[in-house]
């Protein structure tokens, strides 16, 4: 079988400005550099936007995400230069499971065997534990 030589799907919308696409069965997830809706699901059959997940915890804050990845089917970790911090959100429900915050913008995020990690500009990596039950 010869390799496609074309993008099989376009989605328009996400702003990457970084390591923000990660996927999980037919879903894409998105982080963007933008001040709102910044964290979005997006259905890879159809291209359309599934979900957009509130990032931010008040309104005054902006968003600006460059990292994503999923933790499980209902968990999302992200972060950013908006308010300098990661966040683990449900995405089912919109709570914010756990926050690693620090001085300065979040580059990468990561996901694995229960640990998740964050990292950025402040040369500081922060990791959390969800296997042993530790909240960020």
């Amino acid at each position: 079988m010869e390799p496609a030589k074309a993008a099989v799907r376009t989605i328009k919308g996400p702003k990457v400005c970084g390591d923000g696409l990660d996927v999980q069965g037919d879903i894409l997830l998105s982080a963007s550099f933008a001040t709102e809706n910044a964290l979005q699901m997006w259905d890879l059959g159809s291209g359309n936007l599934i979900q957009s997940i509130r990032y931010r915890e008040n309104e005054n804050e902006a968003e600006y995400l460059y990292s994503c990845r999923y933790v499980d089917s209902s968990r999302v970790i992200a972060g950013g230069s908006g308010s300098r911090d990661a966040k683990v959100i449900n995405t089912k429900t919109g709570v914010i499971e756990g926050v690693f915050y620090d001085t300065k913008p979040i580059h990468s995020v990561g996901y694995c065997g229960g640990k998740v990690a964050a990292g950025g500009v402040s040369c500081y990596a922060h990791v959390g534990d969800f296997s042993v039950g530790q909240v960020i």
